[in-house]
């Protein structure tokens, strides 16, 4: 990867990064007014889903204000220490809503900024979001206030992509219907847009740093990098978009769960099996482009 196509990804990964920051106050910004004016439509993607809770709302707005403003590692003290401020109480509102349901207590959080009707379909008290939900926040706060640090990424990235698993597991539920991987007991269901923001927060903090951390792996103009940006975006979506598939045959009535699950196995054998055998001569033409580049910075060196 030459120089400049490296800083073309690296400005694109922050890019978006950005652009997951934005989405995220948008969305809890359109939450809280969904809340202030009741209106259902803004509170859930569609009728009959549980509603975002005013405080996950809160939360996501202030987690993408954070991870704006920290948006590039030169980013003034005051803006560092308004990111952590955002941050930490993305953390605490996590943590505080783990604490009710530990130890059976109502510390008046839940409905401290809007009050929700009793018996709200999944869940377990009024305004009170779900263990799953906390638990992401919790930790995508700390991540937040670790990528704030000079030596906090990988730690963060590791945070991260640990929310980004259970978030995305629960997009995955919804979207094929497998109501266990978002809600863990009747009352304690992750929210579908709660999902979708979180999973979002986590990739836009993962690429906020591209060249630390984990992403600098990613990143590298290393065989390690090219094998990576190769084999990382099928490796995520090809599950996805298979499973999905056959689920869909499966409810249509194509066919059984036994042919479901042939189909699943042999596409599982077949994609990643056709993905290696062009990576050989993909390898081979970096390592050629990589020499040549080499070549010639040899000879532009002065005698």
């Amino acid at each position: 990867m030459s120089t400049e196509l490296g800083s073309r990804l690296i400005s694109s990964l922050r890019s978006f990064s950005q652009a997951a920051a934005v989405t995220a106050i948008v969305v809890g910004a359109l939450v809280l007014v969904g809340w202030a004016l009741d209106i259902a439509a803004l509170k859930s993607v569609a009728p009959g889903l549980v509603t975002m809770k005013a405080n996950t709302a809160l939360a996501l707005l202030l987690a993408g204000v954070s991870l704006w403003l920290l948006r590039t590692e030169q980013a003034y003290e005051w803006a560092r220490r308004i990111a952590q401020a955002c941050a930490f109480t993305v953390t605490m509102v996590g943590l505080l809503t783990l604490s009710e349901y530990l130890f059976g207590w109502d510390i008046g959080i839940d409905q401290l900024l809007f009050l929700e009707p009793l018996r709200a379909g999944g869940t377990s008290q009024p305004g009170r979001m779900a263990p799953a939900t906390a638990l992401s926040l919790a930790l995508l706060g700390l991540a937040l206030l670790l990528l704030s640090t000079r030596r906090g990424h990988l730690l963060a990235h590791s945070l991260s992509l640990t929310v980004a698993l259970g978030s995305l597991l629960a997009v995955i539920g919804y979207v094929h219907g497998v109501k266990s991987l978002h809600a863990i007991a009747p009352f304690w269901t992750m929210e579908v847009n709660s999902a979708l923001a979180l999973t979002l927060l986590c990739v836009g903090l993962l690429f906020a740093r591209p060249d630390r951390g984990l992403m600098a792996i990613v990143t590298s103009d290393s065989a390690a990098g090219v094998m990576a940006r190769r084999f990382l975006p099928p490796a995520i979506l090809m599950p996805a978009v298979l499973g999905w598939l056959v689920f869909a045959g499966q409810q249509a009535g194509l066919y059984g769960a036994e042919i479901g699950l042939l189909l699943v196995v042999v596409s599982s054998i077949i994609f990643p099996a056709a993905l290696i055998g062009g990576t050989p001569a993909h390898y081979i033409g970096w390592m050629c482009t990589a020499s040549r580049r080499n070549a010639a910075s040899k000879k532009t060196l002065p005698k």
